[in-house]
C-alpha cells in the first residue's frame, strides 16, 4: 500500500522534530543549560547591586541627620581637600640629561 505524498512528508517532518528535540534536550548538548559560573556571577551582581543601594540609602540618611555645624565643617574640609589634592607642577630639571 502506497502512502500519499503528504503523509510521507508529515512522517519525515515528525522524525526531524524528534531528532532535533533529542539533540537539544540531550545531556551532551549544553545549549539550553546554564553553567554554575554564570549563575554564581549573576547572584554576585545582584548582591552587589543590593549592597550599593543600601549603602547609598545609609549614606544619604547619615548626611540628612547631621547638624548645621557638622555640615559646615564637612564643606570646609571638602574645599581644603580639593585645594591640597591638586597635582603640583614639576620643576624643570636643571641638571644634565642622559642620552
Amino acid at each position: 500500500m502506497k502512502l500519499p505524498v503528504y503523509h510521507s512528508r508529515i512522517i519525515l517532518l515528525a522524525a526531524f522534530l524528534i531528532l532535533f528535540t533529542f539533540i537539544f534536550a540531550g545531556t551532551s548538548c549544553r545549549v539550553l543549560k546554564r553553567n554554575k559560573q554564570a549563575v554564581a556571577e549573576k547572584k554576585k551582581e545582584e548582591a552587589d547591586k543590593k549592597a550599593d543601594t543600601e549603602y547609598g540609602k545609609a549614606r544619604k540618611q547619615h548626611f540628612t541627620h547631621q547638624s548645621k555645624q557638622a555640615k559646615k565643617m564637612m564643606m570646609k574640609t571638602k574645599k581644603q581637600a580639593s585645594k591640597y589634592n591638586k597635582p603640583k607642577k614639576r620643576k624643570s630639571f636643571s641638571g644634565t640629561k642622559c642620552n
